[in-house]
C-alpha cells in the first residue's frame, strides 16, 4: 500500500521517456513540406503540430454562428443568429441540415487532401476528435438512429485503400461511451447504402454537372434497416452538396424518416 500511489507516476514517467526516445529516433516532420519539426509536447493533438510554421498559414477557420440553418454556410457580414441562405431557398436540399466544425480553407485545405490522397493517416489523431466534438454539439440529442459513412465505389476504394469517411467515424461509438459512460443509442451502418456508379471526379464541375454526374450513383441495399430511421451521413468535404444530397434522396426514397449530414469541412 505504501507504494501504490507511486505507480501512476512511474507509468507516466516511463511513457514520457519512451515518447522522447521516439522523438529522438524518429523526429516528426511537417506532413506538407517534410521539414523537421521541434519536439512536441507528449500527447499533443493539435492540427498545427503536424505542420511547420511556414505551412500553418492562416490556421483553422472555425464555423460559428451565424450560418445557414440548413446547409451550414456562414454569413460573415450578418449579425443574425442564422437563417436560410439564398441557395437553399432557390435549390432546396433533400438533407434536413448540414453541419461542419471548420471551413475548407487554410491548414484544413492542406490537411484533408494529405489525409485523403497521400495517406497521411496520422492526421486522424486530430481530425477525428474535431469531427466528434462537432457531432456532440449538433447531433448528440437529435435521436439519430444510424450513422452512415459516405460509401466509395469499389474501384475507388481499391485504388485509395481506405474510405476516408469511415476512418473519421470508426471510433465514434467508443469515444461516446468513454465520454458519456454509456453506449450510444445509434450505431454505425456500413452496409445499407452502396455506391454503384463509377463517377468522374467532381472537381471543375458546376452544380448542374455535379448532379448529372451523380445521378443514380447510390443504391439502398437493405431498405428494412433504414425504413423510418433518422440517418446521419458523414463525409469529409461539403462543397455544393451534390454527393450528400444524392445519397439522401436515395435513402428518403427508400423510407428513411430524415437524413442529415456531418462533414469535416465545408467550402
Amino acid at each position: 500500500m505504501a507504494y501504490s500511489w507511486q505507480i501512476p507516476n512511474i507509468r507516466s514517467t516511463i511513457k514520457l521517456i519512451n515518447y522522447f526516445f521516439e522523438q529522438l529516433l524518429f523526429p516528426s516532420k511537417c506532413v506538407k513540406c517534410g521539414v523537421y519539426l521541434p519536439p512536441q509536447i507528449a500527447g499533443e493533438k493539435f492540427l498545427d503540430s503536424f505542420f511547420c510554421d511556414a505551412c500553418t498559414g492562416i490556421g483553422i477557420s472555425v464555423i460559428d454562428s451565424p450560418y445557414c440553418t440548413i446547409c451550414g454556410s456562414t454569413f460573415p457580414n450578418s449579425s443574425d443568429k442564422g437563417h436560410v441562405c439564398e441557395t437553399c431557398i432557390r435549390t432546396p436540399l433533400c438533407l434536413g441540415k448540414v453541419r461542419a466544425p471548420v471551413e475548407y480553407k487554410g491548414i484544413i485545405q492542406d490537411a484533408i487532401p494529405l489525409f485523403k490522397y497521400k495517406s497521411k493517416l496520422s492526421l486522424l489523431k486530430t481530425l477525428e476528435p474535431m469531427l466528434f466534438n462537432c457531432f456532440l454539439q449538433h447531433y448528440e440529442y437529435s435521436n439519430i438512429d444510424l450513422i452512415l459513412p459516405m460509401p466509395l465505389h469499389r474501384h475507388k476504394l481499391k485504388q485509395r485503400g481506405f474510405n476516408q469517411a469511415y476512418l473519421l467515424v470508426r471510433k465514434f461509438e467508443k469515444m461516446f461511451a468513454k465520454k458519456r459512460g454509456l453506449s450510444p443509442s445509434w450505431h454505425l451502418d456500413l452496409s445499407s447504402l452502396k455506391r454503384i456508379k463509377k463517377t468522374a471526379p467532381q472537381t471543375g464541375f458546376d452544380i448542374k454537372e455535379r448532379k448529372k454526374n451523380l445521378k443514380n450513383a447510390f443504391q439502398v441495399v437493405h431498405p428494412k434497416k433504414i425504413k423510418n430511421k433518422y440517418i446521419l451521413l458523414v463525409d469529409d468535404v461539403f462543397t455544393t452538396g451534390a454527393t450528400c444530397n444524392e445519397a439522401a434522396e436515395e435513402l428518403l426514397k427508400n423510407g428513411a424518416r430524415q437524413v442529415d449530414a456531418l462533414v469535416l469541412a465545408r467550402t
